[in-house]
């Protein structure tokens, strides 16, 4: 213990490794900033251990991947990447965060919805779901056309 002890207090301190000069603004930068997320390290980090241990095609591995930090900023700086991570919802945004979509396709898909939402009206058919807190915290109406949005953007998978 006493060798460990005497090991860290001849390391010195880099600062620089705060990040203490970083803005949520800067942490947020390309999808970083979708969302929050528990213990969720910023891309600097990830970015600079990247630039100093491996080098360009490299494989670089997160066993604990949360939000996809690290896949992210894996894939800016052109080295191959795998992540795991046991919570689901972390997956799901991960998969998010570095699926890329074509703008062509966001546009085509975009204007299909708008079009589809345009079409609402009062005798529109929609199903609308049964539970207590929507119908708590939404009226009547806006339930129906939140259930008519969701139905649209649920179809749109499909194409």
């Amino acid at each position: 213990m006493q060798k460990l002890i005497q090991l860290f207090n001849g390391t010195k301190i880099d600062y620089s490794w705060s990040f203490s000069d970083k803005t949520r603004k800067d942490t947020a930068y390309i999808t970083h900033g979708y969302h929050r997320y528990p213990a969720k390290f910023i891309p600097q980090i990830v970015s600079r251990l990247a630039d100093k241990y491996t080098s360009e095609g490299d494989l670089i591995v997160d066993p604990f991947g949360g939000c996809g930090t690290t896949l992210v900023e894996s894939k800016v700086m052109g080295r191959p990447s795998l992540a795991v991570d046991i919570n689901p919802v972390a997956v799901l945004i991960t998969k998010a965060k570095i699926t890329p979509i074509h703008p062509a396709k966001v546009e085509k898909t975009f204007a299909l919805l708008k079009s589809r939402i345009e079409a609402y009206n009062e005798n529109t058919k929609v199903r609308t779901p049964e539970h207590e807190r929507i119908d708590y915290w939404f009226k009547p109406e806006q339930k129906r056309k939140l259930a008519f949005i969701f139905a649209e953007i649920s179809k749109l998978k499909d194409q």
